[in-house]
């Protein structure tokens, strides 16, 4: 009877340290995944942000005042596409022969101390096609991007070409907020490296420092350079200690006609981090196990396979779950991205269709009949319309795609900033805008400029008889900052306090008030993103109150 008790007691603590061994396997294995996941999406991430930048290039090359324009004309208009996209360090225009003609900020470190123009820039002239390459950068910058392309006239003789340069850290954002989403997010390390395994960028590895990973001992950088579509998981030893990690590789793999870099996104997590909830465990179960006796043990087996297939049944569940916020994630960034690249193929033919009625208005205006004039203006004042429409809408696009971190801004600085770029229509209506001390908050600085510039020119646009005296105020109500932007202009009915932030909603036409029907929408979107609300209060003649809330934040030390 002993013998049998004991032999009973083994089985028991063999089968119990299989099970644990079992669950010990799906844990890891479920880790790995989630890294492997989160490599994926930094890699889709990475790729639709530079077929972006590729876009952007191609707009640049198509803008007919780079082309034409007088030199100061184009430095004005690369810096206000600086300003607007916010991606670039730098962006400038050479000539025919290579040499800048305009840019953002003086000089083109890739074509400094040479003879004669870059090897890219005879690529763009010989083959009239975008050209992209990384470059190491400045000590202060680190590795860049260069997106070139050539200026061509309507006859496609080369004039030049259009250069961008963007940061690689300007993607380090990206990769930490992927790692973020990680339980272990301060545990883990992510490293960004090109087609040869060279370190792009990496979570702890500053500006400048030699890269730390080689290509020769890294498993998981073989595994994801076999292809573009291969991902997964392996466990390794990091090279600079010999430490065991689990590490998910994802490789980037371009988008649309845009072929890509080709880069590696690794995610690693040291192993003892991925085994420590279940190495617990086992030594837990292990201690009970040699404390009961086997009838006890026989239950704790059943009862763990149960709860094993409870967990399996749970996590099935979850994955079925992240599927479908996957799934819808991804629906939203295609419509995003649908409505992102709709609006730049329009620019193109409508960019034509402006310059050549322009073009007939410049050379044949009082040459023919009165009515061809007229027609004309309608056809040069409607291409105008819809260019304003469309970059109104890529604005209302990129709220969400291409927001800023918040941080620490002054409301009162912005403010300032607003009056200032609003100057002209303020003097001619004789406007007053004066306001109570405002608070500093954490927001996105530049599209929190956005939103009071619109609801300033707003203000001045719908005055009436008397000049405009606008007033801005702001109150902490518990969680929130409640701003209140007030004027005495033609008011609103209260019916439509709701239509009015609706996107294509207007009240008035054209004629009477020239606009898009986007700028309140565009203002609804961005109080949003900053977790608040917008309404407004108002009556015919009476002029209109518009009020917005921004959550109180703490401020970083």
């Amino acid at each position: 009877m002993p013998v049998v008790l004991v032999l009973c007691f083994v089985t028991a603590i063999a089968l119990t340290l299989y099970a644990l061994v079992f669950l010990r396997a799906l844990l890891v294995n479920d880790k790995g995944t989630d890294l492997a996941r989160t490599a994926v999406k930094g890699a889709h991430t990475l790729d639709r942000v530079l077929f972006e930048r590729y876009e952007d290039i191609q707009v640049f090359a198509t803008d007919r005042s780079l082309l034409e324009g007088k030199h100061e004309e184009q430095a004005k208009r690369l810096r206000q596409y600086k300003e607007l996209y916010g991606y670039y360090s730098w962006i400038g225009t050479t000539d025919a022969a290579g040499h800048i003609m305009a840019a953002t900020e003086p000089g083109d470190p890739s074509m400094a101390s040479r003879s004669g123009p870059p090897a890219w820039f005879e690529t763009i002239r010989e083959t009239r096609r975008v050209h992209l390459e990384v470059v190491s950068g400045s000590g202060e910058t680190g590795p860049e991007v260069i997106f070139s392309a050539p200026l061509d006239d309507p006859r496609r003789d080369f004039h030049g070409a259009v250069i961008s340069r963007m940061p690689l850290e300007q993607l380090r954002a990206i990769l930490d907020e992927e790692g973020e989403v990680q339980e272990e997010k301060d545990a883990i390390d992510w490293i960004l490296l090109d087609r040869e395994g060279v370190v792009l960028l990496q979570k702890s590895q500053p500006i400048g420092v030699a890269p730390s990973l080689s290509r020769a001992q890294a498993v998981s950088f073989k595994r994801a350079a076999e292809g573009p579509e291969r991902n997964g998981f392996v466990e390794e030893l990091r090279e600079q200690d010999g430490n065991p990690i689990v590490t998910g590789f994802a490789r980037t793999g371009g988008y649309r006609d845009f072929s890509g870099f080709g880069w590696t996104v690794l995610v690693q997590l040291d192993r003892a981090h991925a085994y420590a909830p279940i190495n617990k465990l086992v030594w837990m179960v292990g201690l009970i196990g040699l404390l009961v006796l086997a009838p006890l043990t026989g239950f704790g087996i059943s009862a763990s396979r149960k709860l094993a297939r409870e967990r399996q049944d749970l996590l099935q569940a979850r994955q079925e779950l992240e599927k479908s916020i996957t799934e819808l994630a991804r629906s939203n960034s295609d419509l995003q991205q649908f409505a992102y690249v709709a609006s730049h193929d329009l620019q193109e033919p409508l960019r034509m269709v402006a310059s050549y009625t322009q073009l007939l208005a410049k050379r044949y205006k009082g040459k023919l009949d009165n009515d061809a004039d007229e027609f004309i203006a309608f056809a040069v004042n409607g291409a105008n319309r819809m260019q304003a429409l469309i970059q109104d809408l890529l604005a209302f696009s990129r709220v969400d795609t291409q927001g800023q971190h918040f941080e620490a801004t002054s409301v009162e600085t912005l403010l300032g900033y607003a009056v200032d770029n609003l100057k002209g229509g303020i003097e001619e209506s004789g406007a007053v805008v004066t306001h109570d001390p405002l608070p500093t908050v954490m927001a996105d600085e530049r599209q929190l400029l956005h939103l009071l510039q619109n609801l300033l020119s707003n203000a001045i646009k719908f005055r009436g008889q008397d000049p405009p005296l606008i007033h801005i105020a702001a109150e902490q109500r518990d969680d929130q900052w409640q701003f209140s932007v007030r004027d005495n202009g033609i008011g609103i009915d209260p019916q439509y306090a709701e239509r009015i932030f609706v996107i294509f909603q207007r009240l008035h036409t054209n004629a009477e008030y020239p606009g898009t029907g986007i700028g309140l929408s565009l203002c609804k979107k961005i109080v949003e993103r900053h977790g608040g609300r917008i309404w407004m209060e108002s009556q015919l003649g009476q002029g209109a109150t518009f009020f917005f809330t921004l959550r109180v934040r703490d401020m970083p030390s």
